[in-house]
């Protein structure tokens, strides 16, 4: 991820006021043979959601507006990097997790939606 907000150092639970979903992404074979994306989710939970800031890049030359959310969980072994959160309707994919500074009771992530604009 790139230059963003960091995490909250010191979480209380009074600050998970957002319920969302947790889960992946894989490609199963349908009956024609060809690959069919399934979402499946893990877990729904109470978050924490701290704007982390948005960024514009180049990347195969058009420009991109990436927004990142950073999430404060209650700590959970099954969260991966490349999984997705579902908050407000919308999939943000979890980038980076940072679980050191909570000691195991929380788990904080970076979560990104990217999306293509012209111009």
């Amino acid at each position: 991820m790139r230059g963003y907000k960091s995490f909250d150092t010191q979480p209380h639970p009074g600050h998970l006021r957002h319920r969302v979903g947790i889960g992946y992404t894989e490609n199963v074979i349908n009956a024609n043979g060809y690959p069919e994306p399934v979402d499946t989710v893990i877990c729904t939970v109470w978050a924490a959601a701290v704007d982390a800031g948005n960024q514009a890049f180049r990347a195969a030359d058009s420009k991109n507006t990436e927004r990142v959310i950073n999430f404060t969980i209650r700590h959970r072994d099954d969260v991966r990097q490349g999984m997705w959160v579902m908050f407000k309707g919308e999939k943000w994919i979890i980038g980076a997790l940072n679980e050191h500074e909570f000691k195991g009771q929380y788990l904080g992530f970076k979560a990104s939606a990217v999306k293509g604009v012209s111009g």
